[in-house]
């Protein structure tokens, strides 16, 4: 029974170039993205799932009792703050699932293109043995797993 690919697909230098324009004006319609250094990521609080309801009971909070927090702080500045995560949330999840679908697509495919070259890598060593035009392809290949050698398997005492 013949072999069937879950990944059929030719997505041609169009189509690609299609996509990395459409990230290129998602990035573009959002200009106020960032890069953290590591330092800054790691000195930071993290958002985590409960985090959102927090600060926006916070920014409740300092609407509802502006005078009990000090002159210096800026409420307005918080709700510019709520207002980029809440919609940014929703961004990233609409990311993650394309990062998903293509970082799945990438390991179905690259599977299945490791299954061909193995099947094709054998046929090829064994007609090497009788065909010299085939073993240079053979020898070619085969500099893939230079320096790899057979596994030793582990001494039992």
């Amino acid at each position: 029974m013949p072999k069937t690919n879950k990944v059929s697909v030719v997505f041609t230098d169009v189509q690609k170039e299609i996509a990395l324009e459409k990230i290129a004006e998602a990035k573009a319609a959002m200009p106020f993205l960032i890069s953290l250094t590591t330092e800054e990521r790691k000195r930071s609080q993290i958002m985590g799932p409960k985090s959102l309801d927090y600060v926006r009971q916070c920014l409740e909070g300092a609407k509802a009792f502006p005078d009990e927090l000090k002159k210096s702080f800026d409420t307005a500045e918080m709700e510019k703050d709520y207002e980029i995560l809440s919609h940014l949330l929703g961004v990233q999840i609409a990311c993650q699932e394309v990062m998903e679908l293509i970082n799945d697509t990438l390991t179905a495919s690259g599977i299945e293109a490791l299954e061909a070259a193995n099947e094709v890598y054998a046929s090829l060593k064994l007609s090497a043995k009788g065909n010299a035009s085939v073993k240079g392809m053979v020898d070619k290949i085969s500099e893939r797993f230079k320096g790899q050698g057979k596994s030793k398997k582990p001494k039992t005492t």
